[in-house]
């Protein structure tokens, strides 16, 4: 293994050992049990591990067999996992929202011999696609109102049951189990959501996700008994490295089934830390600035002056981990008292810092949080790196960047601006595909992500867009859609941006307005019509909106410009197919969908 910086505990168990180690009776998982949350104890999750782990060795599981996890959110998901790396034995996370035919394809794809499931709905589901899985052999189920209907499928509660009467035969613990554990031992499979084309199944070792844990915490310095709520889904590679980051340092942790709820968790949970994707913090933010629109005169003046107190605090002080003194630190205690504390207390009130993934965050609204005390920690990564190549540290985050990268974590860049990256957390390739795995990762280890960026002059990463979501105009303008629909997204009465153009005259968009704003705009405005889809046909709200649009992008190049544009009424969603899992826009499925909307903004072709 190569020389590190770091010094590393180099895999999962010796991850987990280690803070069971630390802190046996502090709590690590939140429970919600009435109006209130019962405990599990580090040592408590420890012997929940150890009973998974020896049901697996009943049902016959071991070392190299690959079990998939297709649950919601919830503790007995992350045990599962541990119990699995104990054993040597390969987990792969499903999405739960995923349709039957892509979940048969992920569990034939990774040979999965047992599936665990959130509850009967998924049950049901897997029941029914088992004749097309002929690999596989058995069903837990995580609620306990199935099982015991068929051989094949157990409820969790007898899962667990098997694994006590195994466990007092046995003469062996999971835990002497996982100190076999290697670094370079498979640990996960996990298949890309992709906006585009087939998943394709990253293979991760036990040393690929214990680095980057180690390393993120050596730069992010999280602190040891504090609150953290998990809502982004675990089937994603962030949430859960974030899962384990929690663990290791010695956190309490809420896990909810969705981010649904989240704004209800945040404000009773109180959380210090959270991660999530930019999605949250916009509706947050036109949330709050809808309510500012729609208050007195008074208010808003009062919530300007405070947002310019804020905005020179924020930028002098606050992202260089640092406090405001004399006049302008009293002033900005005025402004957290009258306005700013209501803005920190939808998040809680209690948070340190948060941390921004999986898509570009805006410049504009990290400002806008930062200003009220909450601080933003953007950072990039991507499945096949374990996630995490670089992040903001919290004494220098720099909005607009995903900053420097993690120690150990090696960055250059093609001749084309695609950015390379190697290190300890860089996947092993991918399952089944080796011809995929050689065209992203080089005879020199380097692996090639797909995305295009440069280093500004502080030694910060800027991500320009995707390599392959670059628009390329019929006159050979490239023009990278990511910063533009981010830049446009910031304005109150727009909520979802998709850009147009390749291979096309210009640059045009969809735009799916934020009706709540839009609707209190015309009612102000006179424009009555208890219709929504009569209202995007006004000639007032097409130029309200052109205004938004040329308002964020009067500093671009022509080329670069929107020069067209259609009202979307419907808002893009998982259900409706147009979202991945982590919120991402599938742009082939938008356009597919959108098809003859689109050609009408390109009269002529």
């Amino acid at each position: 293994m190569a020389p590190y910086e770091l010094e590393y505990l180099k895999t999962l168990p010796a991850l987990f050992q280690s803070a069971v180690d630390r802190f046996p009776d502090q709590p690590l998982y939140a429970v919600k049990s009435g109006d209130g949350y019962e405990y599990l104890t580090y040592q408590e999750v420890g012997e929940r591990i150890e009973l998974i782990g020896m049901g697996l060795q009943y049902l016959g599981y071991d070392t190299g067999d690959h079990i998939a996890i297709l649950s919601e959110n919830k503790p007995e998901w992350v045990m599962t996992d541990y119990a699995c790396a104990n054993l040597g034995i390969v987990s792969v996370p499903v999405y739960p929202t995923l349709l039957p035919a892509q979940i048969a394809y992920i569990l034939n794809d990774s040979e999965a011999t047992l599936v665990f499931v959130s509850n009967r709905i998924h049950a049901d589901q897997i029941r029914e696609l088992k004749p097309k899985l002929p690999a596989l052999k058995h069903l837990i189920v995580y609620e306990d109102d199935t099982g015991g209907e068929e051989d094949w499928i157990l409820s969790f509660s007898e899962f667990l049951e098997r694994g006590q009467e195994f466990r007092l035969t046995a003469d062996f613990a999971i835990r002497d189990k996982g100190e076999e554990r290697q670094p370079d031992d498979l640990w996960t499979i996990i298949y890309t959501s992709g906006t585009t084309g087939t998943p394709k199944g990253v293979m991760l070792t036990q040393f690929n996700i214990a680095s980057n844990v180690q390393a993120a915490q050596t730069v992010m310095h999280f602190e040891s008994g504090r609150r953290w709520l998990s809502f982004l889904p675990l089937s994603h590679s962030l949430e859960r490295v974030a899962s384990h980051m929690c663990l290791f340092v010695g956190s309490t942790i809420l896990v909810i089934k969705s981010i649904e709820s989240v704004l209800e968790d945040l404000q009773q949970f109180k959380p210090h830390y959270f991660v999530s994707v930019p999605r949250l913090y916009e509706k947050i933010y036109h949330g709050v600035l809808h309510q500012v629109h729609t208050g007195s005169a008074v208010k808003r003046a009062i919530f300007h002056w405070a947002t310019r107190i804020g905005n020179r605090v924020s930028r002098e002080y606050l992202q260089r981990g640092r406090q405001p003194e004399g006049w302008l630190g009293w002033q900005y205690g005025v402004a957290r008292k009258l306005v700013f504390s209501k803005i920190t207390q939808l998040f809680g009130g209690e948070a340190l810092l948060t941390i921004s993934g999986g898509a570009p965050l805006s410049r504009e609204i990290g400002e806008f949080f930062a200003s009220a005390g909450l601080l933003i920690a953007e950072g990039f990564g991507l499945t096949e790196m374990s996630p995490v190549t670089n992040v903001n540290r919290p004494d220098r985050i720099k909005f607009g960047t995903v900053g420097p990268p993690l120690p150990d974590v090696e960055v250059r860049m093609a001749g084309d601006g695609e950015i390379l990256f190697r290190g300890p957390n860089r996947m092993r390739g991918y399952y089944n595909s080796p011809a995929d795995t050689a065209e992203v990762i080089d005879g020199e280890g380097w692996l090639h992500s797909g995305d295009i960026g440069e280093f500004d002059d502080d030694g910060h990463l800027v991500i320009t867009d995707r390599k392959k979501n670059l628009l390329v105009t019929s006159g050979g303008k490239n023009v990278a859609p990511a910063p533009l629909e981010t830049r446009i997204s910031g304005s109150r009465y727009i909520d979802q941006v998709m850009a147009l153009g390749d291979k096309r005259k210009y640059i045009a968009a969809l735009i799916v307005p934020n009706r709540e704003s839009l609707e209190f705009w015309a009612k102000s405005n006179g424009i009555m019509t208890g219709d929504y889809t009569d209202l995007l046909q006004r000639q007032e709200v097409y130029d309200l909106i052109h205004g938004e649009i040329k308002n964020a992008q009067a500093d671009l190049a022509s080329f670069e410009q929107v020069k067209r544009f259609a009202l979307i009424e419907t808002p893009f969603t998982q259900e409706g197919g147009e979202l991945t899992p982590t919120l991402k826009i599938k742009r082939r499925v938008v356009e597919d969908k959108y098809q003859e909307v689109i050609e009408d903004l390109y009269p002529g072709g």
